[in-house]
């Protein structure tokens, strides 16, 4: 043809290197017009996301400074696998609370309730110390949940019901075992409550049922939000603790402003505080000075200093 619409190959190779015919190249052009598929995608993806933040902080050596990444990696760890932990590892039945993830991620996302009902009922039968679920087993999923919904594995709605299924079976594995721990006496009581930025609740559930699995009476919860309502509570009753989840890091200042109010009520003499929740996790350097007795990063780690 007079008009040969051949173009040069790039980076200055030779067109039809592999001999006559330039069977190379027809052949290169079928293999990249093979769409991925749906699993190489989400690969392709995941190497993506973890590629990106390499490459700006090696383009930006002023902006790297290397110790936090480390340290951010080792946290992330530490959430969707709690066993690394040694003292979390020491929790009784980690290993049979560990081998019942895939089974509760699968339930939390299928469109079919019936599942999460059979795996209730399951966790029931299974013995396994609430605590043990809430560290080895519920925390880890929830946090894989919210890996989930960030690589946009997970639409909303699927998130929505996850929330919602998780929620339930902490709460009914959570009442159903309290019920023998109210036929006795219990002398320790917490409040919990949550800033108002802390939309998502399921960390409040997780650590209320750790407290009712030791024994604790726990008032409050996700529904209570830091405002007049809580100064009543504790005006009208006596606390051994007080549990706040904050879900930004500029709510700081207004955690220390409560916490300052709290204490100069003469009925919380004696009464310890405790900060947890994302916001904490994300930068818990931010409220080790607003006067909280415990800042805790994990529900782990609340269950320890508490005791």
């Amino acid at each position: 043809m007079a008009n040969d619409s051949r173009k040069d190959p790039p980076y200055g190779g030779r067109e039809g290197a592999s001999g006559a015919g330039g069977e190379s190249k027809p052949a290169a052009e079928a293999t990249a017009a093979t769409p991925l598929s749906a699993f190489d995608s989400r690969i392709l993806e995941r190497a993506i996301r973890k590629a990106v933040p390499q490459l700006v902080g090696a383009g930006h050596p002023e902006l790297a400074t290397g110790q936090p990444s480390r340290a951010l990696s080792q946290e992330i760890d530490l959430q969707l696998h709690p066993e690394l932990d040694p003292l979390a590892r020491q929790l009784p039945g980690t290993e049979q609370a560990i081998a019942f993830r895939p089974l509760l991620i699968k339930v939390l996302i299928d469109a079919d309730p019936r599942g999460h009902r059979e795996l209730t009922e399951e966790l029931q039968r299974s013995g396994l110390p609430m605590q043990t679920l809430a560290i080895q087993l519920f925390a880890p999923v929830a946090a894989h949940l919210g890996n989930m919904w960030c690589t946009d594995e997970t639409d909303f709605m699927q998130v929505a019901v996850a929330s919602t299924r998780i929620g339930m079976i902490i709460n009914h594995l959570s009442q159903s075992r309290s019920v023998a721990i109210k036929s006795r006496e219990t002398e320790r009581r917490v409040l919990l409550a949550r800033t108002r930025g802390a939309m998502h609740t399921i960390g409040v559930s997780i650590v209320a049922s750790c407290f009712r699995d030791m024994g604790w009476a726990v008032d409050g919860g996700g529904e209570m939000e830091l405002d007049d309502s809580v100064y009543m509570r504790l005006s009208n009753s006596s606390y051994d603790l007080l549990g706040i989840s904050v879900g930004r890091v500029d709510e700081a200042p207004e955690c220390a402003q409560a916490i300052r109010r709290i204490h100069s009520n003469r009925h919380t003499t004696g009464m310890r505080i405790a900060v947890g929740g994302p916001a904490v996790k994300k930068d818990p350097h931010a409220f080790h000075r607003i006067g909280a007795d415990i800042v805790a990063r994990s529900a782990l780690e609340v269950m320890q200093l508490a005791n």
